[in-house]
């Protein structure tokens, strides 16, 4: 007859083999191109969410993804830095921006440097964005 002790031992070594064999790790980073076109889709539904928040009388669009990095955690997290230039459209009334022309001198010209965090659940096909912050640069 095998004593208590002995059982919870066998039975505590099984289940934590068992969850160490199982357990899927919480983040799984890659480093996507910053032109493929998931991330310039993630990319264009943050600078939506920007404009929408923005007081400027022009919409911006983004003209460049500078790098990117993405990470699962429930669903696919993008961690994006991008470049947002004013356009001549008027900010809320253009549907979409691609066709928009950029000022080309200052003062109107102006490119913001954005950090932005989005969430994407494939499956429910539901976007989020989690973190945004822009600054003006010169670039």
């Amino acid at each position: 007859m095998t004593s208590p002790a002995i059982l919870f031992s066998i039975l505590l070594c099984v289940c934590t083999c068992a969850v160490s064999v199982f357990a899927a790790p919480s983040e799984v980073v890659s480093l996507p191109r910053p032109n493929a076109e998931r991330v310039q889709e993630m990319a264009v539904y943050a600078a939506v969410y920007y404009n929408l928040r923005s007081t400027d009388q022009f919409a911006f669009k983004v003209t460049k993804v500078l790098d990117v990095q993405t990470t699962i955690n429930g669903g696919v997290v993008y961690s994006m830095d991008v470049l947002l230039s004013r356009t001549h459209c008027p900010n809320g009334r253009t549907p979409n921006l691609e066709s928009c022309a950029l000022f080309s001198s200052p003062p109107e010209a102006q490119t913001l440097r954005c950090h932005f965090v989005v969430l994407s659940e494939p499956l429910d096909d539901q976007k989020s964005l989690l973190d945004s912050s822009c600054t003006v640069t010169s670039q």
